[in-house]
C-alpha cells in the first residue's frame, strides 16, 4: 500500500470515483451532494490509497479552515468548528479494509494539517466520523465531542485529535 497526494485531475476523478463507490454504491448516500465545491477548493488537499498493484483503494481530504460551511454551529451540522481543519470523506474499499490504509490515508492528511496550519508545533483536527466507524478513530486517538448527529440516513459523531510532532499512538 502506497498513499499519497493527489496532484492531477485523473487522480481527483479516482478519489471521486472511490467514494461514490462507497459512501453512494455501498451506504446509500445521495450521489447528488457527494461531488461538492470543496473538492475543487485550491485549499483542499485530497490523498489516495493505492493498492501493490497501483489500483486507487481509498482516499480522504483535508479541508482547510473556513472552507466548510456545511458543518459547524453557524447553521451547519454537527458541532465541528468550521474555523478548525478537517479531514473528511475517508473511504477504503471492503477488499482493503484492515491493512492499515486507513491509518496512513490519515497519518498524511494530519502531517499536512499540522504543516499548513499548525501553531507552535500543533494544530487540532477534526473529523465528522459515521458513528459505526468511531473504533477506528479512537484507536488513532480522536475524542468524540458534542452530541451524535444524523447525516441523511447514518449516525455520525464528531471528533478531535491535537496532531503534533510527537509519536502517534
Amino acid at each position: 500500500m502506497h498513499v499519497f497526494p493527489v496532484t492531477t485531475g485523473e487522480q481527483l476523478e479516482q478519489a471521486i470515483g472511490l467514494r461514490m463507490a462507497v459512501f453512494v454504491g455501498e451506504q446509500g448516500f445521495d450521489a447528488e451532494g457527494e461531488r461538492d465545491r470543496i473538492d475543487d477548493d485550491p485549499r483542499t488537499l485530497h490523498a489516495l490509497l493505492v493498492d501493490d498493484s497501483g489500483s486507487p483503494v481509498g482516499t480522504a481530504r483535508l479541508v482547510a479552515p473556513g472552507s466548510d460551511v456545511s458543518h459547524g454551529m453557524d447553521g451547519g451540522i454537527g458541532g465541528m468548528d468550521p474555523e478548525v481543519p478537517h479531514i473528511g470523506r475517508v473511504v477504503v474499499l471492503w477488499a482493503a479494509r484492515g491493512t492499515g490504509g486507513g491509518r496512513a490515508l490519515m497519518e498524511l492528511l494530519e502531517d499536512q494539517a499540522l504543516a499548513r496550519f499548525g501553531v507552535d508545533g500543533r494544530v487540532r483536527v477534526e473529523v465528522s466520523a459515521q458513528r459505526q466507524a468511531m473504533p477506528f478513530y479512537r484507536r488513532l486517538g480522536y475524542m468524540p465531542f458534542g452530541d451524535s448527529y444524523l447525516d441523511e440516513h447514518v449516525w455520525h459523531q464528531d471528533a478531535y485529535r491535537i496532531v503534533t510532532a510527537e509519536p502517534r499512538p
